[in-house]
């Protein structure tokens, strides 16, 4: 094959999968709807289980329940079969993925489940299935071929399951009310719990404070002890008043007096943020006005300052 070759190949691939998403997303129906409510009240925990590719796909969907605070584990259904059924408790619900809905390795778990009054939602093509039969609330998808030249390899049926999968969980991530902060909480390591890092985790507590009778001269002597390039404000309750840049004092110069106070060249509506601002919306913050440090404040009182670069540094 050559170049072009190849790329009408894939797409022809993405074509007939996102045909069918779009198929799956038209047909939704009340059970979907039963689905996410069963899981919204769920007591235990949620288990997902599949064999071969749907096994793939199993794990995957329970990772995401997982990554955003609903309990999830996956289960093989081969090892259930051979003393893993413990792991399932009264209050827990099943969620099984079978594209044909006929695999025998589900058996087992199935009847255990049924006898044990566990609630069943499958995911499956056909709706007269074996699986489809045993399951309480049934997810199928529509028919469909997959999307390989021999129509045969698991390919638009794991990518339906996969999106069915994914738009389960984030309709309980609406309901939920799970925010960024909640996500951050159980997701803190690598480039994503990087990227949720907000203002509070780095900002400096020794601020760079003048008051009211303080001259140019102090700010400035200020500036240079925090480093920060900039003099902060405060009136006798500790609100912040306005703030004094070194492009304040670049601007004013030409008719400065160090003796003056600094009151008479401060910017009276200084950028500000709150702690929980994510750091790389801070960034946008600073670039946006033109500054290099930010003020943090809670109530119109500072509580921390940041500079670009430390951002930049932990973003």
């Amino acid at each position: 094959m050559n170049k072009l070759e190849i790329l009408k190949a894939a797409r022809k691939v993405l074509n007939i999968e996102s045909k069918a998403i779009n198929v799956l997303a038209k047909q939704l129906d009340n059970n979907f709807f039963y689905a996410v409510e069963s899981i919204k009240n769920l007591k235990g925990k949620l288990i997902v289980s599949g064999v071969g590719k749907s096994g793939n796909i199993a794990a995957k969907i329970a990772a995401s329940f997982t990554s955003t605070g609903i309990p999830a584990v996956y289960l093989n259904p081969v090892d259930a079969s051979h003393g893993d059924m413990g792991i399932i408790g009264r209050d827990d619900l099943l969620i099984v993925l079978s594209n044909s809905g006929e695999s025998h390795e589900l058996n087992d778990l199935l009847d255990f489940s049924k006898k044990q009054s566990i609630k069943i939602i499958s995911i499956c093509s056909n709706k007269k299935s074996s699986l489809a039969k045993n399951s309480d609330i049934n997810l199928i998808l529509p028919p469909h071929s997959e999307a390989d030249k021999l129509g045969t390899i698991p390919t638009t049926s794991t990518t339906m399951t996969l999106a069915l999968g994914d738009a389960l969980c984030c309709c309980l991530l609406n309901i939920r009310k799970f925010d960024k902060k909640s996500f951050k909480s159980l997701h803190p390591g690598g480039k994503i719990g990087k990227k949720l890092k907000t203002l509070f985790e780095i900002m400096d507590s020794d601020l760079p404070l003048i008051n009211n009778n303080s001259s140019i001269m102090e700010a400035v002597l200020m500036m240079t002890e925090k480093q920060y390039g900039c003099a902060v404000l405060v009136d006798t309750e500790n609100k912040v008043k306005g703030i004094l840049t070194d492009g304040d004092l670049r601007r004013a110069i030409k008719n400065l007096n160090m003796t003056q106070k600094a009151t008479t060249i401060i910017n009276k509506r200084p950028i500000t943020a709150s702690s929980d601002l994510l750091i790389s919306s801070a960034i946008v913050l600073m670039n946006k006005n033109s500054i290099t440090s930010l003020l943090i404040t809670k109530n119109n009182k500072p509580i921390g300052i940041v500079n670009l670069k430390k951002c930049l540094e932990n973003e």
